[in-house]
């Protein structure tokens, strides 16, 4: 499904939150490297609200007989534009109430 052309990998944070105790429409986050605003969005960017596409996902595996299964992780899609890394950057992403993540890059 994913051509996993904008990654690598993922840092994921240490507080799991149940998709239904925020609306998932309003997450906002604001990305810097090095202290400087880079880039900055909200979830709705995607498809209008990021579960769209999980709902989408799950159909298309079901066609196939194919079920999401609990605890994986499913990524519905960037609503950033991708920033370029060079090595010594520091980067952190302020998702509000959610928390940050930070992440050096040697």
């Amino acid at each position: 499904i994913s051509d996993n052309a904008a990654n690598a990998g993922i840092i994921m944070g240490g507080l799991p939150v149940r998709p239904d105790s925020i609306d998932l429409r309003w997450v906002g986050a604001m990305m810097s490297r090095n202290g400087i605003i880079e880039e900055s969005g909200v979830s709705g960017a995607v498809l209008n609200h990021p579960a769209k596409g999980i709902a989408w996902l799950a159909k298309k595996y079901a066609q196939h007989g194919i079920s999401l299964e609990p605890g994986q992780v499913i990524l519905a899609g960037s609503f950033t534009r991708p920033v370029p890394v060079r090595s010594g950057d520091t980067f952190m992403v302020d998702y509000g109430e959610l928390g940050t993540i930070s992440c050096y890059f040697k």
